[in-house]
């Protein structure tokens, strides 16, 4: 019996900093690549039309509703015959060095429909030296069948949600969640903080902006800024980012790309809503908002729970400041 057709999935918006070097990666072990692109400008477009495997789609919206572009992708994937196993990657994501001799891998190639595998995260922060282990991620891939309405179990569950799940958390009685622990899915946006910084500030505003589920500015900033940690313990060996033949295409990266857009974007929705509407977000030391020209000074109060949040950050899990933290939100709202 052949294997299933193994298909990567991947939403695009200016990730040219990291897209040559993922796509050169999944080349040399997916079938085939489906990228939805958002208005890229800055040769994100360019770059995957040269990859055969890949076919380039749109995703003509000009807001960020996540659920929508994943919707997407699985729908063109579904259009694929025959039996394929999705993995929903994004851009700064690549499987761990040694991945198909692992026992996790050869689970995945002889699961059968509906069957959603989750993973854990190898952060990289600083160089591919410093990383360390997340928690598990739910639903990274998943052998796709032939009965789920993709698009309405997006609508279902997510909502005004900024972010979304990579396939749709579907009832497990519809399917089965297995968890693969010696595949790693290596994640890079640690390696650009300055980008990964105004990412995270673009999701905050977000998600204030839509009202989304959640959106409280204490949360946010917790759930965010452990993503943009300083230091990590040096890994035993450094990562490789392997391509076909073991080829490392870490030369690749271009980490210098500081995510302009976001900033723009960012900029956009303060001037259309206003700045006090996000007084409460902790991310009013972004000199590179204020290069945009947004120049806005929360009050006194506000400044000081910021000062609290970011002074506070690294025991953010012990008892007494989620108790802190719990007070604060009911007050912030």
């Amino acid at each position: 019996m052949s294997r299933p057709q193994l298909i990567v999935i991947t939403p695009v918006r200016n990730e040219a900093w990291v897209l040559e070097a993922f796509l050169t990666h999944c080349s040399s072990w997916a079938d085939r690549i489906i990228v939805a692109d958002q208005h890229s400008t800055d040769g994100s477009r360019e770059i995957a039309m040269r990859f055969p495997k890949v076919t380039l789609v749109d995703n003509p919206t000009d807001e960020w509703v996540e659920w929508r572009c994943r919707a997407r992708l699985l729908e063109e994937a579904a259009k694929v015959p025959g039996d394929k196993i999705v993995f929903a990657l994004d851009a700064d994501e690549f499987l761990s060095a040694g991945f198909a001799h692992t026992d996790g891998w050869r689970r995945i190639m002889e699961s059968m429909p509906n069957e959603v595998f989750c993973f854990r995260w190898l952060n990289m922060y600083g160089d591919l030296r410093h990383g360390e282990v997340g928690e598990f991620q739910a639903e990274w891939a998943a052998h796709l069948g032939q009965d789920v309405d993709l698009q309405g179990e997006y609508v279902k569950r997510e909502g005004n949600s900024v972010h979304c799940s990579r396939v749709p958390c579907l009832e497990e009685s519809r399917c089965r969640y297995t968890t693969i622990d010696d595949v790693r899915f290596v994640h890079l946006g640690g390696l650009n903080r300055g980008r990964t910084r105004n990412k995270l500030d673009f999701y905050s505003v977000v998600n204030i902006d839509k009202n989304a589920k959640k959106a409280n500015p204490i949360a946010l900033y917790r759930a965010y800024a452990g993503q943009l940690a300083h230091t990590a313990p040096e890994m035993p060996s450094v990562v490789r980012l392997e391509a076909a033949g073991g080829d490392d295409v870490s030369p690749l990266l271009r980490t210098a790309d500081r995510g302009q857009h976001y900033v723009d974007e960012m900029a956009a929705i303060m001037r259309r809503e206003g700045c006090r509407k996000f007084r409460w977000l902790c991310i009013w030391d972004n000199t590179d908002l204020w290069a945009s020209g947004i120049s806005y000074r929360p009050p006194l109060h506000v400044r000081l729970v910021h000062y609290y949040l970011r002074r506070t950050q690294p025991c953010a899990g012990r008892p007494y400041i989620r108790l802190i933290d719990k007070l604060l939100k009911q007050i912030v709202g």
